[in-house]
């Protein structure tokens, strides 16, 4: 003869219903992060970055003007800007679907 098995508190199983709930949510939030595109404009709008919810570069647009200045400190301030407006941008995204996170652009 087996003994019992002693039933489950509901209590834990509400908790762990909650847990793989939360996991779904983050997966799917994570996915949409994914997919979606942030852009970041320099200053000037001569550079625009693109990339991913999560921060993955997808594309860096020139304004071909700025070949006509020649000048490259200006161009490397753009482009700088222009990534780290797209990091806020993603950032921010990442915050409105799944609470505060950190994005790096690689």
């Amino acid at each position: 003869m087996q003994p019992e098995s002693t039933p489950i508190p509901p209590s834990f199983q509400e908790f762990m219903e909650n847990a793989q709930r939360l996991e779904d949510q983050m997966r799917n939030a994570q996915s949409e992060l994914e997919r979606a595109i942030v852009t970041g404009r320099s200053q000037d709008a001569t550079v625009v970055v693109m990339a991913s919810g999560l921060g993955k570069v997808q594309a860096v647009r020139v304004d071909p003007r700025v070949y006509e200045q020649r000048d490259a400190a200006s161009l490397q301030a753009a482009i700088m800007e222009a990534i780290q407006a797209a990091a806020a941008n993603a950032g921010t995204l990442a915050t409105e679907k799944m609470g505060p996170v950190e994005i790096n652009l690689h």
